[in-house]
């Protein structure tokens, strides 16, 4: 058996009605939690598990140091699971709301059990569900993360070793509050860490639409790894992670037949496949020979998001940089036109020049200044009587603007990705036209090898009789000259069974790309055959 498994992308259905497509529900998570394997991918409840270790390699002054983040769950109630994560991922879609609406996140964050169920898409009128909500906030609670250096404090960058929880305390509805009354809705106390991440836009970006509708345990599970595997290796274009190493995050069982890791994988990478995630991924085996690798190839989502949002750069626990919060690569040119745009807005220059200097990485000020203005446009008049110190507040505080205002940069970076689709597609269709005149292309040289014009002839009757003696009506609904062209091409079909013919796949593999003065990618075939026949 071939230590090589490889898996050709899926592509999603296009939109072919002209609809406008619905805005994604886009949703902010802690980064720590995401690159900790926090959440084993499981339907089913997992209990009597003592711990599940994560082992994360760092070098350190030019050694290599092995570092470790051990979860602890309780006895009671186990470790968190796939279904564990959807609601955390529920609860950040409320967290984020909050956070853009008022530019922080405190404890305690109230929500009630029908807002998460509704964001879940589950149904409001079960019991059950509401149980399991209040089983979840316990197990969140319970859980401790055992972590040596792998857990970063993005307001002290400093990373950290301690034992820690997701959530420091949860009461549910009902239950009595530190204040002696009885709780209106679910409450949760978020750990200091994570208040400490968000507060500092720590923060991963993730389209919970797209991932309500992933079915697979695996590929969910897989989601907020991809968002910091993906953008780690963006240059490359793909991805690897070693086969012992991926079972060992994802707490599954590791197998030693190539067979048997396909079998296991292959639904969850396809289906990440399907919806954009990945473009394509193999098996192979590694180079030492002594076990096999995931190669993950970025796919037209993770490429697309890139376009249209600004991701700041992820945690990266395997890095061998310093143990400080990189700085800001700085632009003089954007600097000078950023501070030229803040200046006509009234801010001070000494005031500008300070805010600059201060910038998060990747902190796109020209939008928080355009939102500003959207607000003051739209607020009363007598409202705002420093309008100077609402775009101070946005950029001191980065506050990011909400989904669903769309800046300049944003417009133009859509418009943009809108032109690389429409050319995408265009050249995809040449390429379709292309292998369909390389068919017909192959198909008329075997004829004109094989068959003389008469013999020709004959086998077309020949599968014309075939036709109408599979369906007699033909004879009363086409023409005989349409019959006569509809067996031809049948009969040309059938050659293509006795002619060795690249797949399209392995077609497009073999051309060049096409250039931008829309130059044919197969001349040849192209201008022998200008329309296909079969």
């Amino acid at each position: 058996m071939s230590s090589a498994h490889t898996h050709s992308g899926t592509t999603l259905p296009t939109n072919t009605r002209n609809e406008k497509p619905r805005a994604s529900l886009s949703i902010s998570i802690e980064k720590n939690l995401a690159s900790l394997g926090f959440f084993t991918p499981s339907t089913k409840r997992i209990k009597g598990a003592k711990k599940k270790t994560v082992l994360f390699a760092k070098e350190n002054d030019g050694k290599k140091v092995q570092l470790q983040a051990v979860i602890l769950p309780s006895a009671e109630y186990g470790l968190p699971i796939t279904a564990d994560q959807d609601k955390y991922l529920a609860l950040q879609k409320i967290i984020t709301d909050v956070h853009q609406r008022e530019g922080a996140i405190s404890n305690p964050i109230g929500f009630s059990s029908a807002e998460l169920l509704r964001i879940l898409g589950l149904r409001v009128r079960t019991g059950k569900n509401y149980d399991d909500i209040v089983d979840w906030g316990k197990r969140m609670t319970l859980t401790g993360i055992c972590a040596e250096g792998v857990v970063y404090f993005a307001g002290k960058k400093t990373w950290a070793t301690d034992t820690f929880h997701v959530f420091e305390r949860f009461v549910s509805h009902g239950n009595e509050m530190p204040d002696g009354r009885a709780a209106d809705r679910n409450y949760v106390w978020l750990s200091d860490w994570q208040l400490e991440n968000i507060n500092s836009n720590y923060l991963l970006p993730i389209d919970f639409d797209t991932y309500r509708r992933l079915k697979n345990h695996i590929a969910k599970a897989l989601v907020p790894l991809l968002q910091i595997w993906l953008y780690a290796s963006r240059e490359r274009g793909s991805f690897e992670k070693r086969y012992d190493d991926l079972c060992q995050i994802l707490n599954i069982r590791r197998y030693p037949q190539p067979s048997k890791i396909k079998e296991k994988l292959e639904p969850s990478l396809d289906e990440l496949t399907l919806h954009g995630y990945l473009s394509n991924w193999e098996i192979r085996e590694t180079s030492d020979k002594m076990g096999y690798k995931i190669t993950l190839y970025h796919g037209a989502k993770f490429l697309r998001e890139q376009r249209d949002r600004t991701v700041q750069k992820p945690f990266q626990p395997l890095s061998s940089t310093s143990q400080e919060s990189p700085h800001r690569q700085i632009d003089h040119d954007t600097d000078r036109e950023v501070l030229a745009e803040m200046l006509r807005r009234g801010i001070g220059e000494k005031t500008a020049r300070e805010l600059l200097s201060n910038l998060a990485v990747g902190q796109q000020v020209m939008d928080q200044l355009e939102w500003g203005d959207y607000q003051i446009h739209k607020a009363p008049n007598g409202k705002f009587y420093n309008p100077s110190g609402i775009y101070i507040r946005l950029i001191r505080e980065n506050i990011t603007p909400p989904d669903i205002f769309e800046s300049s940069r944003k417009r133009k970076l859509r418009e943009e990705a809108h032109a690389a689709y429409v050319k995408e597609q265009e050249q995809k269709a040449a390429l379709e036209i292309a292998y369909w005149a390389y068919k017909d292309q192959m198909i008329d040289k075997y004829i004109q090898k094989n068959y003389s014009k008469e013999f020709y002839a004959s086998c077309v009757r020949t599968k014309l009789q075939e036709l109408i003696a599979q369906d007699r009506k033909l004879k009363e609904k086409y023409s005989e000259a349409t019959l006569s062209n509809l067996a031809e091409k049948r009969f040309r079909q059938d050659i293509t069974t006795r002619i060795p013919l690249m797949t399209f796949q392995e077609f497009c593999e073999q051309q060049p790309q096409r250039n931008d003065s829309g130059q044919q990618l197969l001349p040849g075939f192209v201008a022998s055959h200008s329309s296909p026949r079969t």
